[in-house]
């Protein structure tokens, strides 16, 4: 995990070094991520870090039994999932949870800031049909990992943005797209992200 500064800092910088080959990157969108923390999915995920029975007993005391000002009738809606946003512990444990997220990409890497992921892969120009598959294929590991973690990719805000020369940029197939979840992700001349636009000059 990284803050928004290093985070930033490491993708620009492997830009740049990438630049004469080209460098796509996916900006992965996650609903409502914070709200989708499944508590014994995260317990589990705390244990496996070797966190001790009594802090495990605490963590769950306070993600448990805590009841939403949602009323229908005499019910008051049980919380099951999420992580408190506003809190201290709300990013760790949220890291925690999503911590190994990057092991589920192959051909790219994959870096994350609390629940703002990219996805990013440098390849030759020539290569680059080839490449919509190992992207294809990442992205399909990247849903597959979310699912059984109860999380979602919003394919409408996942964005693909493609850094290289202009005149390697002019040689992208017309066609050249991702697919996410059954919708086509043609890629953009900027995007912005964690509050910097990225833009294709």
């Amino acid at each position: 995990m990284h803050s928004t500064e290093t985070l930033t800092l490491l993708i620009t910088e492997k830009i740049l070094k990438s630049m004469d080959d080209k460098v796509s990157i996916i900006l992965l969108d996650l609903s409502k991520a914070f709200d989708s923390i499944d508590h014994v999915l995260l317990l589990e995920k705390l244990k496996m870090l070797n966190v001790s029975d009594e802090a495990i007993c605490w963590f769950k005391s306070y993600l448990t039994d805590r009841e939403q000002a949602v009323r229908i009738g005499s019910k008051m809606s049980e919380i099951t999932h999420d992580v408190p946003q506003g809190s201290i512990l709300g990013p760790i444990l949220f890291n925690v949870y999503i911590n190994d997220l990057p092991m589920a990409p192959e051909a790219g890497s994959l870096k994350s800031f609390v629940d703002d992921s990219k996805l990013f892969l440098s390849f030759p120009i020539n290569e680059a049909n080839s490449v919509v598959n190992e992207l294809n294929k990442d992205l399909q590991r990247v849903v597959a990992w979310c699912s059984l973690n109860s999380l979602l990719i919003n394919p409408d805000k996942t964005k693909l943005i493609i850094f290289g020369t202009h005149n390697m940029l002019k040689q992208i197939p017309a066609n050249f797209h991702i697919s996410l979840l059954g919708k086509y992700i043609f890629p953009v001349s900027s995007a912005t992200d964690l509050g910097i636009n990225w833009t294709v000059v």
